[in-house]
């Protein structure tokens, strides 16, 4: 039986969820934003400042421009921006920009798509505030 992309997509927030909550050892899970469904330019997850968009699809192996065009719409101003992507018997990517790494690289637009275990390694290392920020949530939105 075939699954519905709608339920397709939705399992794969709930899954990219779960596993930064394991990975990132938080004591707040990161629930799916419910109204993201309804309205438009919110993301799929947050985290702290981290606007989260999932995608899963089954051919191919490079995300769709108007995919990192909504996590940028998502993301506002102040947000960080992250497309996480997986493709059929592909390790799940993550799409941000170059800036997040660097700030040599603020202002060039550059992107950069990373695993998504070196994603956690660079939460962990200089995103720690966010991760602080999310752990002392007293209610996930």
């Amino acid at each position: 039986m075939a699954i519905n992309s709608r339920t397709k997509g939705a399992n794969f927030e709930r899954e990219i969820g779960n596993l930064l909550q394991e990975k990132l050892s938080l004591t707040n899970p990161v629930k799916r934003i419910l109204e993201q469904t309804r309205t438009k330019e919110l993301p799929d997850l947050k985290m702290g400042r981290w606007c989260i968009e999932c995608k899963r699809y089954g051919p191919g192996s490079d995300p769709l421009d108007e995919w990192w065009d909504q996590v940028i719409a998502s993301s506002g101003p102040s947000g960080l921006p992250a497309l996480i992507y997986k493709f059929n018997r592909k390790p799940i990517k993550v799409r941000l920009l170059g800036e997040t790494i660097s700030d040599e690289l603020i202002g060039s637009g550059i992107l950069i798509d990373i695993s998504f275990d070196d994603f956690i390694e660079l939460l962990q290392l200089r995103f720690q505030k966010d991760i602080d920020f999310h752990n002392q949530q007293d209610e996930v939105q």
